[in-house]
């Protein structure tokens, strides 16, 4: 599946307009806010909130199995930069949960808008 694939599925599943997402994605990539990175069927938005930090939204169409591949790809990646924190709003706490497993500090955010956060 192409990125614009999985995040309109994504999308249709979670009963969110996937056209203004898409626009949302496209917008923080042209103002150079926002980046994508993919790994098997999934696809992580980075948000650039100032400070080294960045905000995270997952899109996946990988089962819990193959998304457990698909993370550390991702953590990888994000290590090699200079983000120092991430943060998220889940609302699967089994991503946390996921995250947690593969060694990530998940931690409760210190940013009101977000309800979770990890050092990088």
């Amino acid at each position: 599946m192409t990125p614009s694939e999985i995040i309109t599925a994504d999308c249709q599943q979670h009963g969110v307009d996937a056209q203004k997402v898409l626009a949302f994605i496209a917008a923080k990539i042209h103002e150079r806010k926002g980046s994508l990175m993919s790994a098997g069927n999934s696809v992580l938005m980075l948000i650039n909130i100032g400070d080294n930090a960045v905000e995270l939204h997952l899109y996946t169409q990988d089962s819990p199995l193959q998304l457990m591949k698909s993370l550390p790809h991702f953590i990888e990646v994000i290590r090699k930069t200079p983000i120092k924190r991430v943060y998220g709003k889940a609302d699967n706490p089994g991503i946390v949960q996921m995250l947690t497993r593969l060694g990530v500090d998940v931690e409760p955010s210190d940013k009101h808008q977000y309800n979770w956060m990890a050092k990088v």
